[in-house]
Parts: C-alpha cells; structure tokens; sequence
C-alpha cells in the first residue's frame, strides 16, 4: 500500500508544480515618495492643482488576483498650491480649515476597475469611488493611477462659491517599483 501512494504522488507531483502559484498579497508603507496625491479643479480664470507632500498609510495588494485594500491619511496643512493667495483661500474656515480638520483620510478596496471606500473630509465620512488603471512596463505592472470627482459641498467645502466649480478631481499615482509616482502620460 505505501508504495501505491508512493508511486501516486511520484505520477501527480509534475502535475502539482506545473499549477502556478497565487501571488502573495504584498504591502506598501504609503508615503509622498511613493505615491501622488493630488486635487485638481477649477477656478473662474484658471485650473489649480494641489498635491499633499505629507501622507501616510498602507496599501495591501495582490495585482494577479486585483485586489487591494488602502489605508491613507493626508495632512491638510501639507498640500502644495499655486501661490500664497490661492493657498490662503484654500486653507480658509469655509474650505478646508486646517486648524478643525486637519487631516483627510480615505479607507477602500479594489472591486473590478474601481476603488470603492470612504473619504473623510472637513469631518464628514461619505462614499468615494474611483477609477482604477494600472501602468506598465512590458508585461510589469510598475504602477496604479486612481481617479475620482467629489462634489465639494457634500463634505462642508461650502466657501468661495463664486470662484471655484463644484467638482473636484482628486488623482493618486502609487508607484510599485521604487520610481518617483508621476502621473499617467496624457494620450
């Protein structure tokens, strides 16, 4: 009987090791040198863009099965602007409000193409899709690249109404290979 089940795992071992193995979930420790993370809207004479240059979080993932979880906090008083006076619009009691709020944060996991969780801004925690697209290296995924638009006045960002839109683009650039992040190239 032994050498049945001897000669039987002999047969189906190349059988076994020809199944290739799941990819193990990996972990990023989420920092300003891994990962870009920025606003984008629009004011009546101009586009402005903002990027946090302080952040911190984890990013879970296993890019063969898609899937992922991200944990990241964003310091409000970190996020980089134009000029002084933009900055100081910004950074006023009827926008972002540092000094009551001041961080943003954002918990999700992947689901298909997106990147579904909640945003937590001035203090209000509401659902936040965004669009998930992978970069590339030849057959290397080197990087993530997510897109969502919030509405500014479901989270309290109720100031300056008469010279910034409605909608806020926010983008994160998660590099995977050790490169600065930048954006996705514009096609």
């Amino acid at each position: 009987m032994k050498k049945i089940l001897l000669l039987c795992a002999l047969a189906f071992a190349p059988l076994t090791l020809a199944i290739p193995a799941h990819a193990a979930q990996m972990s990023l420790q989420l920092t300003a040198g891994n990962m870009l993370a920025q606003t984008h809207s629009h004011a009546i004479i101009m586009n402005i863009t903002g990027t946090y240059r302080e952040l911190h979080g984890t990013f879970d993932y296993d890019l063969a099965a898609k899937t992922c979880t991200v944990d990241v906090t964003f310091e409000v008083n970190s996020l980089e602007l134009p000029n002084a006076l933009i900055r100081s619009q910004t950074m006023s009691q009827g926008f972002l409000d540092p000094a009551q709020y001041p961080e943003t944060h954002f918990t999700g996991t992947c689901q298909g193409d997106n990147l579904v969780g909640n945003l937590t801004l001035r203090g209000q925690t509401h659902p936040f899709t965004m669009a998930i697209t992978y970069e590339t290296a030849g057959n290397q995924v080197t990087g993530i690249h997510t897109e969502g638009t919030l509405n500014r006045y479901d989270w309290g960002l109720t100031g300056l109404t008469m010279t910034v839109g409605k909608n806020i683009r926010v983008t994160n650039d998660i590099s995977l290979n050790g490169a600065p992040p930048e954006p996705p190239s514009a096609s």
